[in-house]
């Protein structure tokens, strides 16, 4: 069965009894917002230990959940409304005409007090987030910042009245999110993610859209550099429209390291966009860009080592689960020992192919290296392994070997361009993994040097 639910199901009702599908931290967040604000909940998760010990009377199979007396149900964003296969709770909420909400949503109508920015996009949106939010902090600006960018907004206290939200929102949260009204709407960028769940670009497309489709009369639209993004726009809006220009990247952006390449210039454009409509000035931008240090792995240096006077530089991008974000951080460093692999989202790497410039060697690992092999044969080296430590190991070798014969600097870069399941439990495991054999690796190489 494929059919679209969530936009069906959307419907403004007040809230005075909920059910809330999925106890991980978002559902966790949005059982004690509901609480806090006397909503009667019902809740559930297939790992039934989840459920707070505080709340277990509220603990009951979705199947027994009183569906005729519900006002909306609470999905937490792994969970599928319509696509791959509808959860079997969204088939209940159709039939009973119960609305699909995100925890987003809930927040919307319980706190709508304070500044709205969204942020949205395929790559570079937790980046901009996080980097939006640094900048205003820097300001003085009262914030909370949260969403997909890991902290649910349903935990966090309400900026207050004169406070600026500032929210990472992906696809599956967009869908789901109908009073979204925001001051400040960002999309970034736009390339094949996620289809499993959207059933076609189009639809894709059309979640991404939701984020600047209601943006407040008075307020600001602001669209990345991609040509494909000017369609997203609402056929009638009276909310200024900004494209992004290169003039609008603040000038220390090149002098950060957790910042390179050209894509993170962009995203640098546009959280200074965002922070000039606050009264931000060029020279507080310019300082806090200067003080960022970046998201844990996306262009992550995690360790570096010094050879006859040159770096191997190891960098943790594990959070590049698609071609077109593994691209950009090719296209950032030079001298590159790539280490890729995972389990692939496509089947094509069309992005990195057109990267492959400052590329020496490839080393694939995992589900997808046979596949990426078969991509990349014939344009660069390429030395298939089993395993990421494998392929690390080796890449590390080479570029040492580089360092000394080339006079140069060289960059061992994590970045997947395929999501982790097949090894990992999510991309931040990953990461970690690799961060640590990159330290090791370092030290190692450290140690043997002051031996010898």
């Amino acid at each position: 069965m494929s059919v679209n639910l969530a936009p069906a199901l959307i419907k403004n009702t007040s809230l005075r009894k909920i059910g809330i599908l999925g106890l991980g931290r978002t559902g966790l967040a949005a059982l004690k917002l509901a609480t806090d604000n006397h909503i009667n909940s019902f809740i559930y998760d297939d790992n039934h230990e989840l459920a707070p010990a505080a709340s277990i009377s509220l603990f009951k199979p979705y199947t027994e959940w009183p569906w005729h007396e519900l006002d909306a149900v609470i999905f937490s964003p792994g969970i599928p409304t319509y696509l791959p296969a509808p959860h079997p709770a969204a088939i209940l909420a159709q039939k009973h005409h119960v609305s699909i909400i995100s925890d987003i949503e809930l927040v919307i109508r319980l706190q709508p007090e304070s500044k709205w920015v969204v942020i949205t996009g395929t790559n570079g949106k937790s980046t901009t987030t996080a980097l939006t939010a640094h900048i205003l902090q820097h300001c003085g600006k009262t914030i909370s910042v949260g969403g997909n960018i890991g902290t649910s907004m349903a935990e966090l206290d309400s900026p207050g009245i004169n406070g600026i939200r500032i929210v990472e929102l992906s696809s599956y949260q967009l869908e789901i999110t109908p009073s979204l009204n925001p001051d400040i709407a960002a999309i970034l960028n736009l390339s094949p993610d996620h289809l499993d769940r959207h059933g076609s670009m189009e639809k894709y497309a059309a979640a991404k859209a939701n984020a600047v489709q209601n943006v407040k009369p008075d307020g600001l639209i602001i669209l990345g550099q991609s040509p494909n993004l000017q369609p997203l726009l609402p056929a009638k809006h009276t909310a200024r429209l900004h494209l992004i220009m290169a003039s609008d990247t603040p000038k220390t952006t090149h002098q950060n390291f957790a910042l390179s390449g050209a894509h993170n210039a962009e995203n640098a454009a546009v959280a200074a966009t965002i922070c000039r409509e606050f009264g931000a000035t060029e020279t507080d931008i310019n300082e806090a860009i200067l003080s960022f240090k970046g998201l844990s792995h996306r262009l992550e240096l995690v360790a570096s080592v010094e050879i006859d006077g040159h770096q191997i530089r190891m960098i943790n991008d594990s959070k590049a689960t698609n071609d077109a974000a593994a691209a950009k951080a090719l296209a950032s460093f030079e001298h590159i020992f790539w280490c890729a692999g995972g389990l692939a989202k496509e089947n094509s790497l069309p992005n990195c192919i057109s990267e492959l410039a400052h590329v020496e060697h490839a080393y694939l690992y995992g589900d997808s290296k046979n596949l990426f092999e078969k991509e990349l044969s014939g344009l660069i080296p390429i030395t298939v392994t089993h395993t990421l430590e494998e392929a690390t190991t080796k890449a590390f070798v080479a570029a040492k070997k580089a360092v000394i014969e080339n006079n140069s600097d060289s960059f061992v870069l994590l970045s997947p361009a395929a999501a982790s399941f097949d090894s990992f439990k999510n991309f931040e495991e990953r990461g970690k993994y690799f961060c640590d054999l990159a330290v090791d690796l370092c030290q190692q190489h450290s140690l043997n040097t002051q031996v010898s």
